[in-house]
């Protein structure tokens, strides 16, 4: 399967919303930070997308693969294009996730769950902080 990387176009935005939605995870922010979005198309679908935001925490966020092409490397392209990016602008980028085993295999340690609430607003006020299921993890990038 021949997969490219690219940065996301205002054409895309259907296709990253559709794939965010098959994880539930938030589509609220997409127009806002589609400049920091990358996709991964293959045959001219859209079949993954990630995001760098750069918001007061840098993050990688939004990361997510249509179910049918999944285990298939997507996921780990995506991560690594964001890391070789964000490597120009920080020395760590954060992330929550619900599949820490893979984040790990891409060089991220996990952080305690109490450094969530400090390293994220929203974690601090968020009333399922005690029954969330995220890991907070971390990439030390190195130079």
């Amino acid at each position: 399967m021949d997969t490219g990387i690219r940065k996301a176009t205002q054409a895309d935005l259907k296709d990253i919303k559709t794939i965010l939605s098959f994880y539930y995870l938030d589509t609220g922010n997409v127009e806002k930070n589609l400049p920091e979005f990358i996709v991964a198309q293959t045959n001219n679908k859209i079949i993954g997308c990630a995001c760098l935001d750069l918001g007061d925490v840098i993050e990688l966020r939004s990361i997510a693969i249509l179910p049918s092409y999944r285990n298939k490397g997507v996921g780990s392209k995506l991560v690594d294009v964001i890391l070789k990016h964000a490597h120009d602008l920080t020395d760590i980028v954060y992330l929550r996730t619900t599949s820490p085993v893979f984040f790990e295999k891409k060089g991220f340690t996990k952080l305690q769950n109490s450094e969530k609430k400090i390293i994220w607003k929203d974690c601090a006020q968020c009333d399922k902080y005690d029954i969330c299921r995220q890991t907070a993890m971390k990439n030390l990038l190195t130079p």
